[in-house]
């Protein structure tokens, strides 16, 4: 654009893809507009163009892009024949009265609109504009570097990468209905775009109570042929075969015969004619077709494996003559190998399975991950190069046992990259298919799958701990024009903060008991880093630009501050537990507390509900995610408080940091609190009554100070008890006493000091204390690769510091000798027996036969194995308690026993099977309390942060 006017978009009204490039070159017109206040014409006629003009077509369908490759004036070389790729390249006089043209040329449809929204992200148009409201800088010049409009895309890595509309009640389908009447084309055309724009081209449409065949508004099948246009190739979901929607069948069967039974096996002549009708509808557009069948309203079938397999088997030959008979036995076709449908796959000790049936050799096998972000199986070595491919169906929403997550994004993009670049190196290359529930708030890591799924090379395995730096990008491409590098970078941490925070569990199901208000001061942590993230969200609001406050509440500020808010309000109600059952008023204020926190989280629903950019958004944030009682939302409930009425009570100490004991009151004592090395201690004290009175405070020993010995207790008041070094002596241990006073009253707690020489103790060692060692995965002495496997650092994955896994993915060793290993050194204080419990991520095991095992030895002993799953173990299985747990609290544990004798050892952790990821390690002469995240890490030697 120059001078005030936009060039023209030429497109081919000849070339077969007209329609869809017309609809890409319409938004992108409109892209234009918002950017410089100017509309570009698009034109299908080359005598009305003149000055500068965009020419956008794909190779063989648009006349004027064919004649400039075979006059030798553009260069195609790099995309002919390849699959959605594009050519940019600025072309002087392409035809008579045009100086110049930008020209797009496609090697497919999709490539040629691939390549007109390139250039809406390079004048500053997110993806997201329609979908968050991101507002792109405004410029009354267009002014692109000229390297950039010369370009030749890469071939993407994935072939088909789409997105799965599902859970869609009551968010989604309350904004849709209200904003477009109904799932119809309206709709479509903005979930189309979307795609398109993200570089994806496939799409399960929306199921519960819509029908994307049916629903649309000009004509029933509108949506199917919008999306013909577009490009976008349709699927159904695992259990939708032959284009037909899972809830069409009730309304129908009629037509086929009297029953309304979903059973193959006894209604088998009304449901083929069901499908024949699918095919008969749907069959000329390009679709992925979904083939097999599951029970009613997404169950599984109801024989035994036996039967079910034979079933299977007859119902895939039933499509597959279907599709036979309408010439359509060449398309593609996929079989979701998901939850119960995995055993008939794989087969059971007596009957044979599918996984070596020819009839499915042609046929894409669509393996799934658990539901909640953790693969289950996957390809065998032998298997990895089939020739129809495999496919991978993951979930960043679900609704089913053992209980549902349908709100915010609660999956870390490092744990994306961890399960899906491994997938991706199985030889998962085919499908990528994601569960993004309402699709929005999943903004980001929808984003970032697709992109991952697009360009594997740039965001893959070997881009390790790149997760960071996408996200910085994405914050850029969303509001960088405006910020300064320092907040682009603290947004980004706000969203990789509250996606940590959600993923070590996910908000429906923490609870007030969730993290332990007595032991590791573990809900005070907690605590802190919910109200920092709040913080920060606020922060950030302010420095945001008006115009993009809108965008900024929907992807960062809402997940970010109203997940924060749910931490809080169940600690709060823990703590107003706690303190009711002590008798002290301090249940009041956390009562209160809860109270503020479900009106915020209230507030914060009504704002993105009807506030935010003119109450477009309106039903789409009314998921429940809350105080989950059963699977699902039925029964939720915010936390329910206790207050006490004031009266006149004693003195008493109701916290003690560092004890696991946090009570006493009249004269009795509280057990010594003792931390290696630790400088201070918060005592707080309170009272039972409605007023306060004074204290005063006095120490039995010189070395105990206080931060203040006189004072005034309303409901609750926090004292700090510190060790004078100076007057203790370097390497002296010494017990005392602190005295608190008043209401007539007396309590007291003994205080000791516990020294551990270092003299002679090596760097990177981690000392005992309270009769544990807890060692983060990551601060290993040493890394030993063998067999070419390493070790290597996720940074920021997992629910503390980070982890440590195997690389390359697929390798397993039968022995610990072959098998690479991490060294630690560590110096226990007693002899005795230790338990070490070995915290790893909830990963599956990868095969039938394989587990998660692993070896420790000590001091070059013998290694002692063992396995993070028990035999037997189901993931996946909503009524296998092992694995529920296990997503629930998002880690595996598993224990060995060893003997030691006081002093330095090395202990050597093995990794043997594929897919393990080690987070902590916590080394323990006696049972641990209760705690979600474990012992805090312990000090450890030459390290400055300790």
């Amino acid at each position: 654009m120059k001078e005030g006017k936009a060039a023209p978009i030429y497109i081919d009204p000849k070339g077969e893809d007209y329609a869809g490039l017309r609809r890409a070159a319409g938004s992108f017109a409109a892209d234009v507009h918002l950017v410089t206040g100017t509309q570009p014409d698009i034109c299908s006629e080359t005598c009305k163009l003149d000055g500068t003009a965009v020419i956008a077509g794909s190779i063989g369908s648009n006349e004027l892009i064919d004649r400039l490759i075979a006059e030798g004036t553009l260069d195609v070389s790099g995309i002919q024949g390849k699959r959605e790729c594009y050519r940019i390249q600025m072309v002087e006089r392409p035809v008579a009265g045009v100086e110049q043209a930008l020209v797009i040329a496609g090697s497919d449809k999709r490539g040629t609109i691939y390549g007109i929204y390139s250039i809406s992200e390079r004048i500053g148009v997110s993806p997201w504009v329609y979908w968050a409201d991101v507002v792109p800088e405004k410029q009354p010049l267009l002014a692109i570097s000229a390297s950039l409009l010369n370009i030749t895309s890469k071939e993407p890595s994935v072939k088909y990468r789409g997105i799965f509309l599902n859970d869609d009640w009551p968010s989604l389908g309350s904004w849709v209905t209200q904003a477009f009447g109904d799932f119809n084309e309206e709709f479509y055309d903005k979930v189309f775009e979307l795609i398109l724009r993200l570089k994806g081209n496939y799409l399960w449409p929306a199921m519960w109570s819509a029908e994307f065949s049916l629903n649309g508004t000009s004509s029933p099948l509108a949506n199917a042929r919008h999306a013909e246009e577009y490009g976008i190739i349709m699927g159904t979901s695992h259990h939708e075969p032959l284009f037909r929607a899972g809830s069409e069948w009730q309304k129908v069967y009629h037509q086929y015969g009297t029953s309304n039974l979903w059973d193959f096996a006894r209604n088998r002549e009304a449901i083929t004619a069901f499908w024949e009708d699918g095919i008969k509808r749907n069959g000329s557009f390009h679709n992925l077709i979904t083939l097999g069948m599951r029970g009613e309203a997404d169950s599984a079938l109801e024989g035994s494996d036996r039967e079910n397999i034979e079933l299977l088997k007859d119902i895939i030959l039933t499509q597959k003559a279907l599709l036979k008979k309408y010439h359509l036995e060449h398309e593609p076709q996929i079989l979701a190998v998901y939850k119960e449908v995995e055993k008939y796959w794989y087969g059971t000790a007596g009957v044979e399975g599918l996984k070596d049936w020819d009839v499915l050799n042609d046929v894409i096998i669509l393996l799934a991950d658990d539901n909640f972000g953790n693969l289950r199986k996957i390809p065998a070595a032998r298997g990895q190069r089939r020739g129809a491919g495999w496919g991978m169906y993951y979930h960043f929403d679900y609704h089913g046992g053992p209980f549902s997550y349908e709100w915010v994004n609660t999956i870390p993009l490092e744990k994306v990259w961890e399960q899906m670049s491994m997938a991706f190196d199985y030889g998962i290359r085919d499908v990528w298919i994601v569960n993004v529930g309402d699709l929005k708030p999943m903004e980001l890591p929808v984003s970032y799958f697709l992109d991952l799924a697009y360009d594997f090379e740039a965001w893959g395995t070997n881009a390790a701990n790149r997760t960071g730096e996408y996200t910085k990008r994405w914050v850029e491409q969303q509001f960088g024009h405006t910020l300064e590098p320092g907040t682009v970078e603290g947004i980004a941490q706000i969203l990789s903060g509250y996606t940590r925070m959600n993923g070590r569990r996910k908000p429906e199901i923490v609870t007030p008991a969730t993290f332990s208000l007595l032991h590791y001061h573990e809900a005070g942590r907690v605590l802190k880093q919910a109200a920092e993230l709040e913080q920060a969200a606020d922060t950030f609001y302010a420095l945001i630009a008006e115009q993009h406050k809108d965008a900024y509440y929907q992807l960062v500020y809402y997940p970010a501050a109203a997940s924060a808010n749910v931490v809080k309000m169940n600690i709060f109600a823990g703590l107003n537990r706690l303190y009711a059952e002590r008798g002290s008023v301090l249940a009041n204020t956390y009562a209160n507390l809860v109270k503020d926190a479900i009106g915020r989280d209230q507030h914060l629903q009504k704002v993105y509900n009807h506030g935010i950019s003119g109450g477009k958004w309106q039903g789409m944030m009314s998921s429940a995610h809350v105080g989950y009682v059963h699977w699902d939302a039925e029964g939720w409930k915010y936390p329910e408080v206790s207050t006490l009425a004031p009266v006149d009570g004693p003195l008493m100490i109701v916290d003690v940091e560092g004890t696991e004991q946090g009570y006493v009151s009249g004269t009795a004592s509280l057990p010594a609190f003792t931390n290696l090395l630790k400088e201070t201690y918060d005592i707080t004290i309170s009272n039972g009554g409605e007023t306060g009175f004074e204290y005063q405070a006095e120490c039995s020993a010189d070395w105990i100070r206080l931060e203040q010995t006189r004072g005034w207790i309303d409901t609750g008041t926090t004292i700090q008890a510190a060790v004078d070094w100076d007057k203790l002596g370097l390497g002296e241990a010494a017990s005392g006493e602190i005295t608190l006073s008043g209401a007539g009253t007396a309590v007291r707690v003994k205080v000791a000091v516990d020294w551990t020489s270092l003299q002679d103790v090596p760097p990177m060692t981690f000392i005992e204390a309270h009769q544990v060692v807890s060692i983060e995965a990551e601060h290993a002495m040493s890394r030993v690769s063998r067999s070419g496997v390493e070790w290597r650092i996720i940074g920021n994955y997992g629910r503390s510091l980070s982890s440590l896994k195997m690389f390359p993915d697929g390798v397993s060793f039968a022995q610990p000798e072959q098998a690479p290993y991490l060294e630690y050194r560590i110096l226990v204080r007693q002899d005795g027996e230790y338990t070490l419990t070995a915290y790893i991520a909830p990963t599956n095991n990868l095969s039938p036969a394989s587990g998660l095992k692993y070896a420790v030895s000590l001091d070059n002993g013998t290694p002692v194995a063992a396995d993070a799953l028990p035999v037997g173990y189901e993931g996946g299985n909503h009524d296998h308690e092992p694995w529920c747990r296990a997503v629930m609290d998002n880690i595996h544990t598993s224990v060995t026993s060893h003997e030691l004798a006081k002093g330095l050892h090395t202990l050597r952790f093995y990794g043997l099977d594929a897919g393990l990821v080690l987070q902590k390690l916590v080394l323990s002469a006696a049972p641990l309390p209760y705690s979600y995240l474990g012992p805090e890490e312990s000090f450890y030697t030459g390290h400055a942060g300790h």
